[in-house]
């Protein structure tokens, strides 16, 4: 066993670290807007009027982030039940990486437009992103959750 006790979850599958989930939600962050609209009912339009005055760059938030949320939602019902759901998650952090690249993509679309004037949302944005792509691409624990479950195997 190569990560201690406290990293498997309760069927023998390494948890994703905390620093993913925020990733996720950072990728799903339209999802979240799109929520808390919903909740704020009489404001809701402002909300999202003022977040994305373009609604096509809303939607196609809504498209970049559902791949996040369908893997946080799996994660959590994985098993050695669920063969399925077992090699669906194992692709996880290539669709994760092809998630964020388009989300790159899309920014660098957005400072492109506004003829590279400087914001701060876009700024962060970008920041975030390559953090989350490099974080993907060096992160041992990452590659592990992902792969095959080493506690059943031993």
């Amino acid at each position: 066993m190569q990560y201690s006790l406290e990293s498997y979850d309760s069927n023998g599958f390494l948890k994703p670290p905390k620093l993913l989930w925020l990733g996720w939600i950072f990728l799903a962050k339209a999802w979240v807007v799109f929520v808390l609209a919903g909740v704020s009912q009489q404001s809701g339009s402002e909300i999202l009027s003022t977040l994305y005055p373009d609604h096509q760059v809303f939607y196609v938030g809504l498209t970049a982030g559902l791949p996040s949320i369908v893997l946080m939602w799996l994660v959590s019902l994985r098993s050695a039940k669920r063969p399925f759901i077992n090699r669906v998650i194992r692709y996880g952090r290539g669709i994760t990486i092809v998630t964020a690249c388009l989300q790159l993509v899309q920014t660098c679309y957005a400072v492109y437009l506004s003829n590279g004037q400087f914001s701060w949302s876009n700024g962060l944005s970008l920041l975030g992103l390559f953090w989350l792509l490099l974080y993907l691409n060096y992160s041992r624990f990452i590659r592990d959750s992902f792969s095959e479950s080493r506690f059943h195997q031993e």
